[in-house]
């Protein structure tokens, strides 16, 4: 529980980074910062109650994508304002550097093994990747947003 505490402050940081960078209107900030607690809190308490790292991720993409329906009826903006800083500090930048390095090992060592493990990692990175499209677009899906309300 001391992992969610630590974590969930430093998701709200990176994702109000991350929105600066993609120039979001600073009224918003702050709603970033909440989608990105949100994500990386539920994130580590999935990750803590034995849930894998794939299906922790869509749990706390589908959460922070369900979130960012509430500044969008009370700012009238689209909800991947805030969704998407919310949810890119989840990117799995460790499993692509793991991969990468494996293969680059394996053409090296020509090791079964590291072979194996890269494609692992490999997997593993791209299980997350997909976790999180899912977990962004599948909310948008199910409750149909009026593309009038985001003009």
């Amino acid at each position: 529980m001391s992992d969610t505490l630590y974590l969930a402050p430093c998701g709200a940081l990176a994702s109000v980074g991350f929105a600066i960078l993609f120039n979001a209107p600073p009224g918003t900030l702050r709603w970033c910062a909440a989608c990105g607690a949100l994500g990386m809190g539920l994130r580590t308490i999935a990750l803590a109650l034995g849930l894998g790292a794939e299906l922790a991720t869509l749990v706390a993409a589908t959460s922070v994508s369900l979130f960012s329906f509430w500044p969008h009826k009370r700012l009238l903006l689209p909800t991947h304002l805030f969704s998407i800083p919310g949810v890119i500090n989840m990117v799995p930048g460790t499993y692509a550097f793991r991969a990468m390095t494996g293969f680059m090992r394996f053409a090296d060592t020509q090791d079964a093994a590291t072979f194996f493990q890269a494609c692992h990692n490999f997997l593993t990175m791209t299980y997350i990747l997909m976790a999180l499209a899912l977990g962004l677009v599948l909310p948008s899906l199910c409750l149909r947003i009026d593309r009038r309300s985001l003009t």
